[in-house]
């Protein structure tokens, strides 16, 4: 049941993706995002449900053609938690135990380099191994509702994969 769940999330975060990646593309104005969970996923922007219901249809059908690339995002928010964490392990191995002015310095240095050369290869790592699933054969959107429209339209996108 777990790992069906978490397969589930993966594949909407997939789907989330390459839709996010798609309204871009077309010219929906940023700031957007979205969160996935288990029976679907959210998209908040400034474009109209008609963006996102074209560009989750279309995503969707571009990870089923094999266009797996569309669901690893830089702006994800796996990549924000990879720099952190890289950041903060960097700084606290290169600081060592005695707490100088100097020691702070090494550390903040090595926690924003590490974070640089780092962060976005392993947080593009986690995304492909841990937390998308472009494998969305089975799936389909069974319902699309705005469920608000000011200050941004936030839309939900349901989907299904029972038909595995």
């Amino acid at each position: 049941m777990r790992i069906a769940l978490m397969e589930s999330v993966r594949r909407n975060h997939a789907i989330e993706h390459a839709t996010v990646t798609l309204m871009l593309e077309r010219g929906v104005p940023a700031p957007m995002g979205g969160y996935s969970i288990g029976p679907g996923f959210v998209i908040w922007s400034r474009g109209s449900i008609d963006d996102v219901a074209l560009a989750a249809r279309d995503a969707l059908d571009l990870l089923k053609a094999g266009n797996s690339e569309l669901a690893i995002s830089p702006y994800c928010g796996t990549n924000i938690v990879t720099f952190a964490l890289v950041g903060a392990l960097a700084a606290r191995i290169f600081s060592g135990r005695k707490r100088t002015f100097w020691s702070t310095v090494r550390g903040s240095v090595a926690a924003v380099i590490a974070a640089m050369l780092l962060g976005r290869p392993l947080g593009r790592l986690l995304q492909r191994h841990c937390t998308t699933l472009p494998y969305v054969e089975a799936v389909k959107l069974v319902e699309i509702r705005e469920l608000s429209q000011k200050p941004v339209s936030i839309v939900w996108i349901r989907t299904d994969s029972s038909a595995r």
